[in-house]
């Protein structure tokens, strides 16, 4: 059946604004598209204009060659993936219509935006699709105690208790694992038999034991590396007060973790129980924890509407709830398509590992329709030096790197196509076979 031979990408046309603060602080204006013969500047020309740009500009290439494929292939352009609605309009409309034409894993594999795919790490090119993502909670922190005037002050106003919430939270990180699923352990093993500058230990760390102490300590010495067997903790917004000479009624903080393969959501709610709950009963706070969906054995936990406590009230919500994605195979047959591509365009000597993307994608709403979907933005990330300013001032795109997508695009497309049709889901049974096997 058609429905069982395609090839789907998609990208979204949606940029992050840039701020007016900021304007007088760019090379170009944020929004001209400058090209200066070596880059094009603007919002968006790294994330993610250069991706859509690059797929239409192949796929107009292939048709100006008379190229019919024997697959069918889609491309979906959503609007709103920066925006961060819960209920999107574009990418999850998309993916609706998609499922019901198509059924669930009708389509063949996936391709979405992510990393620069090509670096080069312990000196050798390393081309890391991301095979898996993490998860994604938000989480606010409220606290809510009598106001007054500000010249006669209690030892701590909301915003003071808030400050030292905030520091407990900080000063709490999740543990860092390194679980088998994981994609970044596969790069890792990877890495050591392939990487020509990788020191020793390390190497034997990694091809040792994954619970090796030195390779959770080489993890955990950077912030990159550490996001990816970690949960993330970001204090990103804070809130309180209203004027200075009014003791403030209400503080609040909302607190950003991108949840790791290992964890859950409701992993991360447990942790603000655990952590917070001690913190309230000493306090004299009523802690009010997610609703009805936070267990907790404290008797100093209550759900909202119960009489508050002495001193106030210390109330927890969830405001987005995203579970890490499946992880795709990176051993199968459509895998090793895009390895191929990739050392056909890029060269031989590019390791092809698979990784776990620390951010989010528009393919949280596609999960159902593929087993197998890669993210990755298949560019050398060399070709700019300072390295990459996406979501900040001075965004801009090297042309060598903007070439490099067309060219994989064209190819990809061409080498999924002369592949002989088989449907994914005897694709599926027959990799789970061969992995028993």
């Amino acid at each position: 059946m058609a429905l069982l031979e395609n090839y789907h990408s998609f990208d979204t046309a949606q940029v992050v604004p840039a701020g007016e603060s900021t304007s007088e602080e760019w090379t170009y204006p944020p929004y001209s598209g400058h090209y200066d013969g070596e880059y094009i500047w603007g919002r968006g020309s790294e994330d993610d204009k250069s991706n859509l740009i690059a797929m239409l500009t192949a796929i107009d290439c292939l048709l100006a060659c008379d190229f019919v494929p024997d697959r069918t292939v889609i491309v979906s352009v959503g609007f709103d993936e920066e925006g961060g609605a819960e209920q999107s309009y574009g990418a999850r409309c998309l993916a609706e219509t998609l499922l019901e034409r198509y059924g669930k894993d009708g389509i063949e594999l996936i391709f979405d935006e992510g990393i620069a795919g090509i670096e080069n790490r312990f000196g050798t090119d390393f081309a890391l699709p991301a095979t898996a993502e993490k998860g994604y909670i938000d989480v606010a922190v409220t606290v809510n105690v009598p106001g007054g005037h500000s010249s006669t002050p209690p030892d701590h106003t909301a915003i003071g208790f808030l400050a030292q919430i905030i520091r407990l939270i900080e000063d709490h990180p999740f543990q860092s694992q390194l679980v088998r699923n994981n994609p970044t352990l596969t790069y890792l093993r990877q890495a050591a038999l392939y990487a020509k500058q990788m020191p020793e230990d390390l190497r034997e760390a990694i091809l040792g034991a994954q619970s090796s102490e030195r390779l959770l300590e080489y993890m955990d010495s950077d912030r990159e590396r550490r996001a990816m067997i970690r949960t993330s903790t970001a204090v990103d917004v804070i809130q309180g007060g209203d004027k200075v000479n009014s003791l403030p009624e209400n503080a609040s903080v909302l607190v950003n973790h991108r949840i790791a393969i290992q964890d859950s959501v409701q992993a991360v709610k447990s942790h603000y129980v655990d952590l917070l709950a001690p913190w309230a009963q000493e306090r004299g706070f009523k802690l009010h924890a997610f609703g009805e969906k936070a267990q907790c054995e404290n008797n100093n936990v209550t759900r909202p509407g119960n009489n508050t406590a002495d001193c106030g009230d210390l109330t927890l919500s969830a405001h987005y709830e995203l579970e890490s994605s499946p992880v795709s195979c990176a051993e199968d047959a459509r895998f090793r398509l895009l390895a191929g591509t990739i050392k056909g365009v890029f060269g031989d000597d590019v390791v092809v590992a698979p990784e776990l993307l620390t951010g989010n994608t528009d393919t949280r709403y596609y999960w159902d329709l593929s087993p197998q979907i890669y993210r990755m933005s298949p560019w050398r990330a060399s070709h700019d030096p300072r390295g990459t300013r996406m979501h900040t001032v001075d965004e801009r795109m090297p042309i060598k790197g903007l070439m490099e997508m067309v060219h994989f695009y064209h190819e990809f497309i061409r080498v999924v196509d002369e592949v002989p049709v088989q449907n994914p889901r005897d694709i599926q049974k027959q990799t789970r076979h061969e992995s028993m096997i």
